[in-house]
């Protein structure tokens, strides 16, 4: 290519002639030049007021001025191949000279994205009410405000084949597990999938064949949630255009943490995860314990009780699984149904369903009162675990554990229950144990896991001399 023409043309055909390639004619040290770029990734206004109306009228665009009184980050480049992907990301491509030409690419602010609020799926009713949005230096730039810690790195690298996506890696110099790091580094090389459209995706591609449908990476869209795990050694992946930060490696209690927690008193927040953890087991316990006292076990039920169960189990045609099948099936599409709704239908259709269908199937004669009880006790249980991944598993596993109580009674459900108890123990995130502190039990670990400590107890970081790096859990 030996004229700007001939470079304008390989821009074009490049970019398939598409409508929103702009070339706009310019001076730059005496000498003609082009500047390239897509109007629907560039704000052109920016583009005018910096560029056109600050310079323009000299005769001659100083490289030197460009650096010293544009705020725009410009980097050079040695032909325009390397250019091309630069516009895709929102990169103007100055083009000048004669004989060799030089090449300069102009990171341009655009004006697609939104404010900095409060995420709606990660609430805090006290601290800090900023959330992350979709544009990745936006994102990094609330990490740095809010850690402001000089060991902080940040390394960026793209993902994708056809759709290139940029992820950002970050963590703490010395406090995440450098085995780990390198890990993660080489894992995100190694992806070869056409796209990487959501952080779902690429948390399937990090884990690989894992046989388990319980989570190994923590989501969040808080800034400080994502700065007190990275003070705790754990590594963060922001990608772009997704306001969600995936961080790893997790137990099984960080998924059990609020943010609230560390804004109460210590006993108010050991009093919150008491709750929590309490609901947990309520919700994966509850439906099968009652499928196989009614079923199997009905002596142990307590005598005042025996009468109303009885009678309210007189006229149902179906065995007490199929009934909790049945209501555990409309819970779920009365949920799916409240969440692809508008918010206040949404709201209605949660409310308003949930009485008529419960008082219809009970005069019906399809399920007994005493199911309806067990079934909503469970479902407001499984609400109260923060996240939730870790909800949508926790309802899963109630089906297994259903089935066995109906076929084998509480011995059924003992079984199962230690089956995936025994699968938990086994199973590792990013080579740390799942259930750590408990397993492997670890004294130090236990004053941020289970219960919350007082804040001058709990170690602050991350130990990575261990072998098991997280001693303790995250400020989320």
């Amino acid at each position: 290519m030996k004229t700007l023409t001939e470079i304008e043309s390989f821009f074009r055909q490049e970019l398939h002639h598409s409508s929103d390639v702009v070339r706009r004619p310019m001076t730059i040290q005496g000498e003609q030049g082009i500047l390239i770029y897509l109007d629907t990734m560039v704000d052109e206004k920016w583009l005018e007021q910096v560029l056109y109306q600050s310079f323009m009228q000299k005769e001659a665009l100083s490289l030197s001025a460009i650096e010293s009184q544009v705020n725009v980050s410009m980097e050079r480049l040695h032909s325009a191949e390397a250019c091309l992907p630069l516009c895709w990301t929102g990169h103007a491509i100055l083009v000048f000279g004669s004989s060799s030409f030089q090449f300069l690419a102009l990171k341009t602010p655009t004006t697609q994205n939104r404010s900095i609020e409060e995420p709606i799926n990660d609430r805090a009713l006290r601290g800090s009410h900023d959330g992350f949005i979709e544009d990745l230096t936006t994102n990094l730039s609330l990490i740095r405000k809010t850690a402001r810690i000089e060991d902080l790195v940040i390394q960026t690298q793209v993902v994708g084949q056809s759709v290139k996506k940029e992820v950002a890696m970050v963590y703490i110099e010395g406090r995440a597990d450098p085995t780990i790091v390198k890990d993660i580094k080489k894992k995100l090389s190694n992806i070869k999938q056409d796209m990487i459209s959501s952080p779902g995706t690429l948390n399937e591609r990090l884990q690989g064949a894992k046989k388990t449908f319980f989570p190994q990476i923590l989501y969040t869209e808080r800034p400080d949630s994502t700065v007190g795990n990275l003070a705790e050694g754990r590594i963060v992946l922001l990608i772009e255009g997704n306001p969600t930060a995936l961080i790893l490696p997790v137990s099984f209690f960080s998924f059990m943490q609020s943010v609230d927690d560390y804004n109460v008193h210590f006993v108010l927040g050991s009093f919150l995860r008491l709750v929590r953890m309490i609901a947990l087991l309520i919700s994966i316990l509850l439906p099968s314990l009652y499928i196989s006292l009614v079923a199997f076990h009905f002596e142990i039920i307590p005598q005042p009780l025996i009468i109303s169960v009885k009678s309210s189990l007189q006229n149902i045609p179906y065995p007490p699984l199929v009934e909790a099948l049945i209501m555990e099936f409309t819970i779920e599409l009365i949920r799916e149904a409240g969440l692809r709704l508008p918010a206040p239908i949404g709201q209605t259709i949660g409310i308003v369903g949930g009485l008529v269908i419960g008082e219809a199937v009970v005069n019906a004669g399809l399920v007994s009162n005493i199911m309806i009880i067990v079934v909503a006790v469970t479902a407001i249980s499984s609400f109260v675990i923060p996240s939730p991944e870790m909800s949508s598993v926790i309802r899963l596993s109630r089906f297994p554990l259903m089935i066995s109580a109906a076929t084998f009674g509480l011995i059924g459900v003992v079984l199962t229950f230690f089956v995936i108890l025994m699968h938990l123990i086994k199973l590792e995130s990013f080579g740390t144990p799942y259930l750590t502190p408990i397993a492997p039990f670890n004294r130090k670990g236990l004053k941020d896991a289970i219960m919350r400590f007082p804040v001058w107890l709990i170690q602050r970081h991350t130990d990575t001399s261990s072998s098991h790096p997280l001693n303790g859990d995250q400020k989320k």
